[in-house]
C-alpha cells in the first residue's frame, strides 16, 4: 500500500519524533510504502530559506529515502494539476498539489492539517 507525506509529516519523520503522529498515522507509517509529492521538496526549500527548518530539502529527503525508503513521486505535472483544480476548498497551492498527488494515486495522505482532514477523505493522522 502507498501513502503520501505532507510537508510537516516529512519534517517530523526526519526529526525522529513519532510521538507527533496519531495512532492511525503510526499504523500507516508501519505498513505503507511512503512517497512524497515534488511539491514537498519545494515547500521544504521555502521553509529552509526562511530559516524555519535547518536542513536543506536535499538532505532531509535524502535521509528519509535512505532510512525509510521514502520516494518522490514522478507523476506528470499535467495530471496533478488536473486533479488539483477540483480542490476549491483551499487557496494554498502546496496543499492543492500535495493532496492532488495522493488523490491521483488513490492513496492516503499523512497530514495533521485540519482543513485537509476535513475535505480530503484520504487524510490520516
Amino acid at each position: 500500500m502507498k501513502a503520501f507525506l505532507d510537508t510537516h509529516a516529512a519534517v517530523f519523520l526526519y526529526e525522529g519524533d513519532p510521538g507527533r503522529f496519531g495512532p492511525a498515522g503510526l499504523e500507516l507509517l508501519e505498513r505503507a510504502v511512503l512517497f512524497c509529492s515534488p511539491m514537498v521538496r519545494l515547500e521544504l526549500a521555502l521553509l529552509h530559506e526562511s530559516g524555519r527548518i535547518e536542513p536543506p530539502p536535499e538532505a532531509l529527503l535524502g535521509t528519509l529515502a535512505d532510512e525509510l525508503g521514502v520516494a518522490e513521486s514522478r507523476d506528470p505535472l499535467e495530471a496533478i494539476v488536473r486533479e488539483a483544480v477540483a480542490f476549491a476548498w483551499t487557496r494554498d497551492p502546496f496543499d492543492r498539489m500535495i493532496v492532488a498527488t495522493a488523490a491521483l494515486h488513490r492513496a492516503p495522505l499523512l497530514t495533521r492539517d485540519g482543513r485537509i482532514r476535513r475535505h480530503f477523505a484520504g487524510a490520516v493522522w
